[in-house]
């Protein structure tokens, strides 16, 4: 009984993203932004979204909706006010506040750790940089963190037992020489800031950041907001599976992912970024520039199909999030989720808003369903398989297909039938093809509304 009322709460989920009034649109684009609600209605029926959408373009808002249960139990549905974590983004914010705290002469941030945590290993070879370019080779904390210490993070800790935990762990790599994603050293950066200033690491984002951007529905502690205004998180919110999920508490993540937002406040965020506010345009580009892998400082800098991008994403179970500005196109996009699993973003879903925003092709998601094919049918598609210069490689261990990344990167394959796959987070259908003996000679990529044929060659 319990699993058919969720079945038909969560089609009036469905229903209501495509008739609740919660939009704010441009008239003048009426067209664009029906592509961009059909899309995330599509989003939201094949499980790939829940939350909130802000999308703007040439400094206006031009599409502002809700989508889907802010919280279950209480039949409550997500609106544009919803509070949710932001996550890793919050790292932006640790790092705005260095680069202002160095304009104001407190620090530089190729001062050496020593300066600041005197005990910590390898401090003099550690500069404030390495922390926040993910460089410094200090063992990334929450990687210790899995879903068996779900309960135990969510409960306050002292900055001396996340330090002592932090410094007791081997080193990566030598600090400088290599490029590792590392929530270790935004800690450490927060403490930094809180050494220098002799305030508290959320004053110094309060009075630097939220205060003179009006930022007035940020804040730090997360799971002790009012439940009335905030997304209860989820890591599984289907049909067939419903599981809540508790974000960790903020002395855990702290200035490596403590802040709360809602879409309205990040994008004034973003909108200080677009125009280069409450830092110097020297800052800025520093900040902009890339120092390690495809990361800034506290931002991430590359490009989707030839459009450059300054952007940020964060995720842990229940929640997720993103923002993303390309700035010679003036277009911002945020998201923020209140479900999903270990290791799931939302930047699948970006993508096709992009696409969708720029004139490119896309596909609406649909939701595809997994069937198990016997091992010799797998092994048929095993080989490598070329498309121009682009190879593809094609693998099969324990009853499941692979294809393998130029970065030897796995990506488990999904079918739909014998020789139709399917990416798990990605928009992205493979189509293997047979000649007239029966042998595999090809396989037909489908993404971004475009197909890539790829041929057999091993």
């Amino acid at each position: 009984m319990k699993v058919l009322k969720f079945k038909i709460l969560l089609i009036l989920v469905i229903l209501s993203a495509r008739l609740q009034a919660q939009t704010t649109l441009n008239k003048e684009s009426n067209s664009l932004t029906e592509e961009i609600n059909s899309y995330l209605i599509s989003a939201v029926e094949a499980n790939k979204f829940n939350g909130v959408a802000l999308i703007a373009k040439d400094g206006k808002v031009i599409f502002h909706k809700a989508y889907g249960w802010r919280n279950v139990e209480t039949r409550s549905y997500n609106d544009t006010l919803t509070v949710f974590p932001i996550l890793s983004i919050t790292k932006s914010f640790t790092a705005m506040v260095i680069l202002k705290l160095q304009e104001q002469k407190k620090l530089a941030v190729s001062d050496k750790l020593n300066k600041y945590l005197p005990d910590f290993p390898n401090e003099d070879k550690i500069t404030i940089a390495n922390l926040i370019t993910h460089t410094s080779g200090i063992h990334n904390f929450t990687d210790d963190i899995g879903e068996e210490d779900s309960a135990l993070v969510n409960h306050p800790v002292t900055k001396q037992f996340m330090l002592d935990f932090i410094s007791k762990k081997p080193f990566d790599y030598p600090p400088g020489e290599g490029f590792g994603y590392n929530n270790s050293g935004f800690y450490l950066a927060g403490l930094v800031i809180e050494k220098v200033t002799g305030k508290s690491y959320e004053q110094n984002v309060r009075e630097l950041i939220f205060e003179p951007l009006d930022m007035k529905h940020s804040g730090f502690d997360f799971n002790n907001l009012d439940e009335g205004i905030k997304a209860k998180g989820y890591q599984f919110l289907t049909a067939k599976q419903k599981k809540t999920y508790t974000y960790l508490d903020s002395t855990v993540s702290y200035s490596a992912g403590s802040i709360y937002s809602t879409t309205t406040d990040m994008y004034k965020w973003t909108e200080a970024i677009a125009k280069k506010q409450l830092l110097s345009s020297a800052s800025w580009k520093y900040a902009f520039k890339r120092k390690a892998d495809d990361y800034g400082f506290g931002f991430r800098i590359n490009n989707f199909f030839g459009k450059s991008y300054i952007k940020h994403s964060g995720g842990y179970p229940g929640f997720v999030s993103e923002f993303i500005y390309y700035p010679k196109d003036k277009v911002t996009i945020i998201l923020l989720k209140n479900s999903g699993d270990y290791g799931e973003d939302v930047w699948p879903v970006t993508m096709g808003l992009s696409n969708i925003v720029f004139g490119m092709p896309y596909d609406l998601w649909k939701m595809r369903v997994e069937i198990k094919l016997p091992d010799n049918i797998l092994r048929q598609k095993e080989g490598k398989y070329a498309a121009g210069k682009i190879s593809i490689t094609f693998i099969m261990k324990d009853s499941q297909l692979y294809e393998i990344l130029p970065n030897g990167m796995e990506l488990p394959l999904f079918a739909e039938s014998e020789n139709s796959f399917y990416l798990q987070n990605f928009n992205t259908s493979l189509q293997f093809i047979k000649n007239s003996s029966g042998t595999i000679e090809k396989v037909i990529i489908h993404e971004h509304g475009k197909d890539i044929e790829a041929i057999k060659v091993q």
